[in-house]
């Protein structure tokens, strides 16, 4: 990577808060690397009934209450990479 271009990193560092039955939109951040990114669930999962999408935007309605953890891998157009865990909880 070019030592002008800033690192790869997210913005968003955590997730609202999810209730059952309550439509949800919410875009990702990141910065550094060389846009565009992608984004993709790599391992955990977000609430059932919601969708990460591949440019980073997480909606849908949570059909279930608990909580999860998903591990969100962003991808730079260079193909530099870095993963950030988000804690889901759903009332």
């Amino acid at each position: 990577m070019d030592e002008n271009q800033s690192t790869l990193t997210f913005i968003t560092e955590d997730l609202p808060g999810f209730s059952v039955g309550k439509a949800y939109n919410f875009d990702l951040q990141a910065v550094g690397g060389t846009p565009p990114y992608s984004y993709e669930v790599t391992e955990g999962a977000l609430p059932q009934g919601v969708v990460l999408e591949s440019y980073g935007v997480i909606s849908g309605t949570p059909i279930t209450a608990g909580d999860t953890t998903a591990f969100v891998l962003l991808t730079d157009t260079d193909d530099n990479t870095v993963t950030q865990a988000f804690d889901c909880e759903v009332k």
